[in-house]
């Protein structure tokens, strides 16, 4: 799953989670799969975040 599609899960989520017809039965269902995709999208932003700072660094060194 890329960023993007569990970005537009998220979304999905949270529109049904506001919906007036959100359904009780799903509720925890929907919340522990959202926890879930924001984890992997913060476990990808800190990777990419780790390995921009690094070719930032690697530029830097080769530059001054």
């Amino acid at each position: 799953m890329t960023y993007n599609e569990a970005l537009a899960e998220l979304e999905k989520i949270l529109a049904s989670l506001r919906a007036d017809n959100c359904d009780v039965d799903t509720l925890a269902e929907r919340t522990r799969r959202a926890s879930q995709l924001l984890l992997e999208c913060r476990r990808r932003l800190t990777r990419t975040e780790e390995e921009l700072a690094k070719v930032l660094d690697e530029l830097d060194s080769a530059i001054g």
